[in-house]
């Protein structure tokens, strides 16, 4: 009796922790936020008719990096950006170059 008793408190050890190490690596990474929700995504062929307002660098550090595929890195990358544009009074980001080494520039645009 015993003997199953453990291997039901080991199994639901178990269990528990790879649920938590589930939930805890969905959540590498930044927020987008109330003012970053505002801001959309653009292609630079898209931006023509905007004014430009200033450029942000987006960084991942390398620790984070290191967890994340390059779909995600891109995705964080765009968060941030969004994230600061709104700072710049900025209503647009569009890549500025390619991602290099968990960095990436956008420039920021008034479009609205």
């Amino acid at each position: 009796m015993m003997i199953g008793h453990s291997n039901n408190r080991t199994l639901f050890r178990l269990a528990a922790f790879a649920i938590c190490a589930t939930a805890l690596a969905g959540c590498v990474g930044m927020k987008l936020t109330a003012e970053g929700a505002g801001v959309t995504q653009a292609n630079p062929s898209d931006v023509g008719a905007c004014t430009l307002v200033g450029k942000v660098t987006s960084n991942i550090p390398s620790k984070t990096l290191n967890r994340l595929s390059p779909g995600k890195v891109q995705e964080q990358l765009i968060v941030l950006a969004r994230n600061e544009a709104s700072g710049l009074g900025g209503d647009t980001v569009a890549p500025a170059g390619p991602v290099v080494d968990g960095a990436q520039e956008f420039n920021v645009f008034r479009c609205r």
